[in-house]
């Protein structure tokens, strides 16, 4: 019976837990036993192994938003009820008793209560939470040396590990990790049984393939691309590895070295490629799952371009939601990558995203303070926020809504959405007679906010490192071996965090309006302005105009887009300092925010912007909803003017027609080209009518495979929230 072995594995699970108290070796003994029972088996159309799916309690950086060791009460208790009066007695006691532990032991209740003991509760606990700001607890930021295991494999990674541990044989955080390479040796011989199995069962070919590659990555580092491909996947999949790095770097001279030598066909590459992209999909980390292609400073440019080139071929005729192949762009590359890239973009497909490494590396060197060379190594995860491959780490688990800050401030610190007070009364609106005033009292209610959400991201690593070392991402960054650490032990190099950022340029247009209408040119009074929000412009819809008209971000405008600067600079700095007081070696903002620049704007009312009462706000770094007027280039032109190294991740979201791509083409080329190479950080491109867009709104069943780009992820249309749908459709499209 499927809910005897949950509870069967409950019980085994906090045994080993218990049995162990020192924290790495607990952690290899905990994956030594989840490691077989989590593994998914293989099925007919698998030219890669590797599935899992996770039982009721377990460890894991961030699997269903829950880190380190987890334990999932609601099975639990489903399951006892489901079975009462069936289970023996004592059964059942040891059942509870198991519960009760972990009520206690699971690492998200170590947090909580390290955070209660050291603050009052500021921050909400969800993004839906009343409050300017909220958290969570993960430890998604990572994205390791891929390219080390593949050139190493597991028996130069335990070599390596053997080396350090005779200099320290009292250390168990090396034994431990020679307990995590066999973990990885283990799934690879139980795909390699399934494989011979599903050999005989089905006669299928690729089996034996596979079963071959299985077997030689066991005792040898990869020697083709198949066994490379399989390696690399095996190890993500046990490790919850949601980011996976630069993939034409680590498997390039592979693919090349086998194309050459008539082992492999395009084809078939094409072929394996699709098989661990299903293998993606299956998983649905949608604001994960990226991809990495071209960039500066690969050891092997030559090869990893070939590699890069099929690696888009297969997200062209994949066109699905992950993975979220992204493409750094440099001056000087080959030219075939940048034209691809376009192209298949042009098709819908919304990938891959491109970044500018002309921009990013120096901005990455200022703003981390690190080498050119350690710069070279930042790569986009998640929805778009920065680290350094097998360097950093660069978790977001908090969220800012800028704009909700502004209204609160215009209240006195209340919020009329809750009827609640959630900040510092700053002061009646007569009071504030000067925009400096306003500013002021505005700074004052946010900095709070920051300084309890980085005295929680500290905390979420601090706890973490006390429960845990993260065996597997530690085994594959760079200093964590050599220092016999892990990750948050003082393994890793740069514990850097991030922090979410919405509404910047929402807030940053209702600041500008504020500015001119109220103090530049006296059109409202502050007490007028706010009674026309608080009644979200009912009966004041020729003034909800002259608000609208207002200069914007987005136009190439001097006096808005100033605006957008000195708000984006302000929580920058302001951020960079709450980190600094913590301990944090970076704390950075990013400016992403997936869906929730929509789902937040529902919880805010009228902004001086002309937003009304719950309308999504601007998404990422991209304009207020339908507010470039101006042009493509206008819009490029503000989006350049944000100073790079003040963020460690934005996004800009920008609509074609596929008119305009196809009728147009070179035009577009040549635009981006400019962005990419003078200041432009990234883009991401969708190329789809606002007709086709309306049309899958009101016949949803004929536009099943419409993929749209959210912002840090993209999803099916049809598939979103309404109030996504709508934000996505009064976005700017730009035709010919």
């Amino acid at each position: 019976m499927e809910l005897m072995k949950e509870l069967n594995y409950v019980l085994e699970f906090t045994q080993v837990y218990r049995s162990e108290s020192d924290k790495y070796l607990r952690e290899a003994k905990c994956l030594k036993l989840q490691t077989p029972n989590i593994l998914v088996p293989l099925v007919e159309d698998d030219l890669i192994a590797g599935r899992m799916q996770h039982h009721w309690v377990g460890f894991s950086p961030q699997y269903g938003g829950l880190y380190t060791y987890f334990f999932h009460n609601d099975k639990v208790e489903e399951a006892l009820k489901e079975l009462e009066g069936t289970l023996e007695p004592e059964y059942e006691q040891r059942v509870r008793e198991a519960y009760d532990f972990w009520q206690q032991e699971k690492t998200v209740r170590h947090l909580q209560d390290r955070y209660l003991e050291t603050e009052d509760e500021l921050m909400g606990v969800g993004f839906r939470d009343p409050g300017i700001g909220n958290a969570g607890c993960r430890l998604a930021g990572t994205t390791v040396d891929l390219d080390k295991l593949v050139r190493l494999g597991l028996p130069g990674l335990r070599e390596e590990i053997d080396s350090y541990a005779q200099k320290e044989p009292e250390n168990t955080f090396y034994p431990a990790l020679q307990m995590t390479v066999d973990t990885i040796a283990d799934a690879c011989a139980a795909y390699e049984k399934q494989a011979l199995e599903m050999l005989e069962k089905t006669g299928k070919e690729h089996f034996s393939r596979m079963a071959q590659a299985l077997h030689n990555i066991q005792a040898q580092r990869p020697q083709t691309f198949l066994e490379g491909l399989q390696l690399m996947w095996v190890y993500s999949m046990i490790s919850d590895l949601m980011n996976y790095g630069r993939m034409d770097v680590y498997l390039g001279d592979l693919y090349v070295q086998d194309r050459d030598s008539g082992r492999l066909t395009e084809e078939e590459a094409i072929d394996l490629l699709t098989s661990m992209y299903r293998h993606m999909l299956r998983v649905y980390k949608i604001h994960d799952s990226r991809v990495i292609i071209g960039g500066r400073g690969r050891r092997n440019e030559k090869n990893a371009d070939e590699l890069a080139l099929v690696i888009m071929e297969v997200s062209r005729r994949f066109k699905e939601v992950v993975p979220q192949l992204t493409m750094r762009y440099y001056h000087g590359m080959d030219e075939r990558l940048y034209d691809k890239a376009l192209k298949v973009n042009a098709e819908g497909t919304t990938f891959p995203i491109i970044y500018s490494d002309e921009t990013n590396i120096p901005a990455v060197q200022k703003v981390y303070g690190v080498t050119e060379e350690e710069a070279e190594r930042y790569l986009p995860f998640g929805c778009g926020e920065y680290v350094m491959e097998g360097l950093s780490l660069g978790t977001p688990n908090n969220g800012i809504n800028l704009l909700k800050a502004l209204e609160v401030t215009l209240h006195r610190g209340m919020d009329l959405y809750w009827n609640m007070r959630i900040g510092e009364d700053t002061g009646a609106l007569e009071e504030m007679d000067t925009f400096e005033k306003l500013w002021d009292a505005y700074s004052r209610q946010l900095e709070p906010v920051v300084r309890h959400a980085a005295l929680y991201k500290k905390l979420n690593y601090d706890v973490a490192g006390e429960q845990a070392g993260y065996l597997h991402i530690s085994l594959l960054m760079d200093d964590c071996i050599a220092r016999g650490k892990g990750i948050l032990n003082g393994g890793v190099r740069y514990e850097n965090a991030s922090s979410e950022i919405f509404g910047i340029i929402s807030a940053s247009d209702s600041f500008t309006a504020i500015r001119k209408l109220v103090y530049d040119d006296h059109v409202f009074t502050l007490p007028q302005l706010v009674k026309m929000l608080d009644c979200d412009f009912e009966g004041y819809e020729k003034e909800r105009r002259i608000l609208l008209n207002a200069p914007k971000y987005g136009n190439d405008n001097d006096y808005a887009d100033e605006m957008a600067v000195r708000v984006f600079d302000h929580i920058a700095q302001m951020t960079i300092r709450a980190g600094q007081e913590v301990g944090l070696h970076r704390y950075n903002i990013v400016s992403v925010n997936n869906s929730m620049s929509a789902e937040c704007g529902v919880y805010c009312l009228a902004s001086a912007c002309g937003r009304h009462k719950g309308a999504p706000m601007s998404n990422g770094n991209g304009a207020s909803i339908g507010a470039d007027q101006n042009g493509i280039t206008s819009l490029l032109n503000s989006m350049s003017k944000i100073d790079p190294s003040e963020h460690v991740g934005v996004i800009h979201n920008i609509r074609f027609t596929k008119e305009m791509m196809k009728n147009s083409y070179e035009k577009v080329k040549a635009v981006l080209r400019t962005f990419y190479e003078n200041g432009g950080v990234q883009t991401n491109l969708a190329v789809v009518g606002r007709e086709d867009l309306e049309n899958a709104m009101k016949t949803p069943e004929r536009y099943q495979n419409l993929i749209i780009r959210v912002g840090g992820f993209s999803a099916r249309f049809v598939e979103l929230d309404p109030v996504i749908q709508n934000e996505i459709l009064l976005r700017t499209t730009y035709e010919s």
